[in-house]
């Protein structure tokens, strides 16, 4: 080869490395555009749920010593809480939906909205999630039904309907608890062992029950991403046993304390672990004679 084909070669290499460079850098850049443009699609998105969500004021209103402890896997969450008034009764609900991320959160704008529907003609807890079920089944069925069952589309729910003049509260689940802590003691309530939607049907119906609340009882309602969560010094499940003694640590607690606490409690527990899920607790106290 002679010297001046060498060079020529010597260029051409260097044309197509810097055209490689050039198209590298190009691709980058654009990998980095989108990726911004995702992030701020998903905080917006975020912002809508957060919009969505009960207000602060109706919260106090209807629940005066509430507390929310509601932490998304991702930026988007599939865990809601539902606040509505009818009857004199105060409704309040702890809802997960299927899933977590976008797919979740989009799911909690259909439950949000056949929770809605539902509690127009409910007379209690049992009736609107026997009328919500009802709704969300026919919802799917507008769609691909063999596939939306085969991905268990639905959601899991604890719902209470208080009525403070008698201090009586009115208790339902799906696949979700109710628990009350009572003079440091622990109560549990089972709620009816099938969900809202999801990839079976069974004719099971929704069973409710009446509670006479006294003065200093704490209320507790949760996903099952608190006690699924990993963590801890073996990197194991919270559990149900391991949520039993932060709930008797929290019902301690005033209301306006618990959520810092609840969040310095599980974040510890949770050290490097990745989270696995969407995390929603929800606590209220029936005052006493004095507050």
């Amino acid at each position: 080869m002679s010297e001046e084909s060498f060079n020529l070669s010597l260029v051409s290499s260097h044309n197509e490395r810097a055209g490689l460079d050039s198209s590298l850098t190009h691709t980058q850049n654009d990998v980095e555009r989108r990726y911004q443009q995702s992030l701020e699609d998903l905080n917006y998105a975020r912002s809508i749920q957060s919009m969505m969500a009960p207000t602060a004021a109706k919260l106090d209103a209807l629940f005066p010593q509430c507390m929310v402890y509601d932490r998304p896997m991702d930026k988007l969450s599939g865990d809601f809480l539902f606040v509505a008034e009818q009857d004199q009764m105060a409704y309040l609900a702890a809802c997960d939906c299927t899933g977590h991320g976008m797919s979740a959160a989009l799911m909690t704008v259909l439950a949000r909205e056949k929770l809605w529907q539902a509690l127009g003609k409910s007379s209690g807890p049992a009736h609107l999630l026997t009328r919500l079920d009802e709704k969300f089944r026919a919802a799917m069925m507008n769609g691909d039904t063999h596939a939306m069952r085969a991905i268990g589309m639905g959601l899991d729910l604890a719902v209470i309907a208080y009525q403070p003049a008698q201090q009586q509260l009115r208790f339902a689940g799906a696949k979700r608890p109710l628990w009350i802590v009572r003079n440091g003691k622990l109560l549990e309530f089972k709620g009816t062992s099938r969900s809202i939607g999801g990839a079976y049907w069974r004719q099971q119906p929704f069973v409710e029950t009446t509670l006479q609340m006294r003065p200093g009882d704490s209320v507790f309602m949760f996903s099952d991403g608190v006690p699924d969560q990993f963590g801890g010094p073996y990197d194991r499940k919270l559990k149900l046993k391991g949520l039993r003694t932060l709930i008797l640590l929290l019902a301690e607690l005033p209301p306006a304390d618990q959520h810092e606490f609840i969040k310095t409690w599980l974040t510890s527990w949770q050290g490097d672990s990745p989270a696995t899920d969407d995390q929603l607790l929800l606590s209220f106290r029936v005052p006493t004679l004095e507050e």
